[in-house]
């Protein structure tokens, strides 16, 4: 999974893969079918293990407009700023938008990505341009990560999301702002 991620698939070799999964060639072939059915697992198990957990977690069925702006500033810290980004961003980047063996596993993880921000974004915001609000959450998210694959995230970015999550909070529909906020505010 993480030498699909740092190498991407057409630049890695069989021999690293041995490398990286400890298996001979032919155990990999026999596991897996070839490379492209190797990949596909990958791609699914960094969707499950690692794509899925992050969302329940940071976007979750409770998770707030803080929670997910924890979300991006996540990507500014170890591990996530190791700069090889997303396996799911870069197989989009990889891939296109060509039926591939990256077909499905991108979708899902950029689909779970959308679905979660647009779920924190209704309940905090209510449903009026919930979805325009969501559509520029997901754009800058994968945009951050196609940075973090390219080695230029800066601290100004970082700043950009600051402000971005004031300007969403400022937002609120004031019957809306939690209990702990508004007793913070008397």
């Amino acid at each position: 999974m993480h030498a699909f991620r740092r190498e991407g698939y057409a630049h890695i070799s069989v021999a690293e893969l041995e490398s990286a999964t400890g298996l001979r060639t032919s155990s990999l072939y026999h596991a897996f079918g070839d490379k492209a059915g190797l990949f596909r697992r990958a791609l699914d198990h960094y969707v499950s293990t690692l794509v899925e957990p992050r969302l329940i977690l940071y976007a979750g069925p409770r998770a707030t407009l803080d929670d997910l702006e924890q979300l991006f500033l996540t990507l500014f810290q170890p591990p996530y700023d190791d700069g090889y980004g997303c396996l799911v961003v870069n197989s989009a980047a990889e891939f296109g938008s060509t039926d591939s063996i990256a077909s499905v596993g991108v979708r899902h993880g950029l689909g779970l990505v959308h679905t979660h921000i647009l779920d924190v974004v209704r309940r905090e915001l209510g449903p009026t341009g919930a979805d325009a609000t969501a559509a520029r959450l997901v754009l800058i998210y994968q945009g951050l990560l196609v940075l973090s694959r390219a080695g230029q995230l800066t601290t100004h970015h970082r700043d950009a999301i600051l402000r971005e999550f004031e300007t969403l909070r400022s937002d609120i529909p004031r019957s809306d702002i939690p209990r702990k906020e508004k007793e913070q505010q008397t």
